[in-house]
């Protein structure tokens, strides 16, 4: 599978949408998504640093290089747009919320599996590692999805995923940050969270509901990367709508 950026820059457009996926993740993530965006609106979807390669090189990346670059693209976007959207999954809503924190431009965020707390289910780690061996069992539908949503090339040597464990450190400390971070977050905000996530906990929910600029909705029947079929109805609606940037 091919992982790369997409971009679709609209003339003379003042809104611009960013897309930003998650750890080990891929634009393709989002492609149900990007038919959404008005033809009026400029779209970005980026392919975060180290993704979209083998092993080696998500093990020669950081999270401070991924701050960085959503930080840039923002930047550029920004150059030539008033009002900028984003959505993210995961790591990505971490990444956007400290940016929306520090940049009034950012306008509105939709949010997919926002880790505020993370609790891995025993059940995630097999699918994990069968998605890594380039194995996933047809017969999982979390797991073709995971697959489907993963942005690195399969290797089946797994000392080479040894040196992902400081990725995924930083991944922690991440959470942790953004949590004692999250109460300064006044940009609107929908955050859509999966209650058969294997990934994110359940505790995630009370810390957004503290937030009266955040509005939670559920996703019963969706995990991490699975997107049950009336659930993803209900976000290609509401992604609709998000689109419409009240203008």
């Amino acid at each position: 599978m091919i992982h790369k950026e997409y971009r679709q820059k609209a003339n003379g457009a003042d809104t611009a949408v960013l897309f930003i996926h998650g750890i080990v993740g891929t634009p393709n993530h989002f492609i149900p998504f990007y038919h959404l965006v008005p033809n009026n609106v400029s779209l970005y979807s980026i392919l975060l640093d180290g993704h979209g390669k083998d092993p080696k090189d998500f093990s020669n990346t950081s999270m401070k290089k991924w701050e960085s670059q959503v930080r840039g693209i923002i930047d550029e976007l920004c150059e030539t747009h008033d009002n900028i959207y984003i959505i993210a999954h995961s790591l990505g809503t971490l990444l956007a919320t400290e940016q929306a924190i520090c940049n009034k431009k950012i306008k509105g965020l939709f949010f997919l599996s926002m880790p505020i707390t993370v609790f891995v289910k025993p059940s995630m780690i097999p699918t994990a590692l069968s998605v890594c061996l380039g194995k996933p069992n047809p017969n999982n539908k979390s797991a073709i999805s995971a697959a489907n949503c993963y942005g690195i090339e399969p290797n089946r040597n797994l000392f080479l995923y040894l040196k992902w464990i400081p990725r995924f450190i930083e991944l922690l400390f991440k959470v942790k940050s953004t949590r004692k971070i999250l109460s300064n977050l006044e940009t609107p905000c929908v955050s859509y969270q999966c209650l058969l996530d294997e990934v994110v906990s359940p505790r995630s929910i009370k810390y957004l509901t503290k937030k009266s600029n955040i509005t939670v909705k559920a996703l019963p029947d969706s995990s991490h990367y699975y997107y049950g079929d009336e659930d993803m109805n209900t976000l290609l609606k509401d992604i609709k709508r998000f689109m419409e940037f009240e203008q």
